[in-house]
C-alpha cells in the first residue's frame, strides 16, 4: 500500500507489518555518494594535529612521573641508610655518595667509620645510576656530595639532592635532625 501526499516530495512507504518508513529522493542536497578527498584531508589534519599536541602533553606527564619516581626512590633509599646508622649495624656510619659527570649521574649507598665517601674505610653497597634524561642540578657537574648518617642518632648535615629533566625537577631534601622529605 503506498500513500502519497500532494505538494511535497517525501513518500511514505509501507512494507510489510504496515509500519510506514520515509524516503528521501536524490537530490543535490542529498547525493548519495561518499566523502570529498577534501573532506576527509580536513579530517586527517586535525587528526594528526591532535595527535601531535596530545603526545607532546604525554611525554611531559611520562618525564614529570620518572622524575618523581627516582626521587621517592633515592628519599627511600637515605632513609634506608638512616635506619641501618640508626641501629648501629656494623658499628659503622651509613650515607650515599652523590656524583655528577658528565656523562652518567648516580649515586653509592655506603657505609664507613670514617667522616667522608673519601675514607680509605669505606664500604660500597650499592649504585645507581640515574636515567640518560635525568640528571642531578645539586651536586653541580664533575662535583659530588656526601650525606652521612651517624651512628644511634641518625643526624646529619643538612643538605639538599636536585634532579632534573627537560626543565622540571625535584628536591630531595635531609634536614640536620635527619628528616628526609
Amino acid at each position: 500500500m503506498e500513500y502519497k501526499k500532494q505538494n511535497t516530495e517525501h513518500r511514505i512507504l509501507s512494507k510489510g507489518y504496515g509500519v510506514p518508513q520515509f524516503q528521501i529522493p536524490n537530490s543535490k542536497f542529498y547525493p548519495n555518494r561518499g566523502f570529498s578527498l577534501l573532506e576527509l584531508l580536513i579530517v586527517v589534519a586535525i587528526t594528526v594535529i591532535l595527535a601531535a599536541a596530545g603526545s607532546g602533553m604525554y611525554r611531559s606527564f611520562g618525564k614529570s612521573v620518572e622524575l618523581s619516581s627516582t626521587s621517592q626512590e633515592m628519599a627511600a633509599n637515605l632513609r634506608h641508610m638512616q635506619s641501618k646508622a640508626m641501629t648501629g649495624e656494623g658499628g659503622l656510619k651509613w650515607g650515599a655518595h652523590f656524583v655528577n659527570t658528565t656523562t652518567d649521574d648516580y649515586y653509592v649507598l655506603f657505609s664507613t667509620s670514617g667522616t667522608t665517601f673519601a675514607d680509605g674505610t669505606t664500604v660500597s653497597i650499592a649504585t645507581t645510576t640515574l636515567s640518560k634524561t635525568i640528571a642531578f642540578s645539586d651536586p653541580t657537574e664533575s662535583n659530588s656530595k656526601d650525606i652521612i648518617f651517624n651512628r644511634i642518632s641518625g643526624t646529619t648535615t643538612a643538605a639538599t639532592v636536585v634532579i632534573g629533566s627537560e626543565g622540571l625537577t625535584q628536591t630531595v631534601n635531609v634536614s640536620s635532625v635527619g628528616t628526609i622529605y
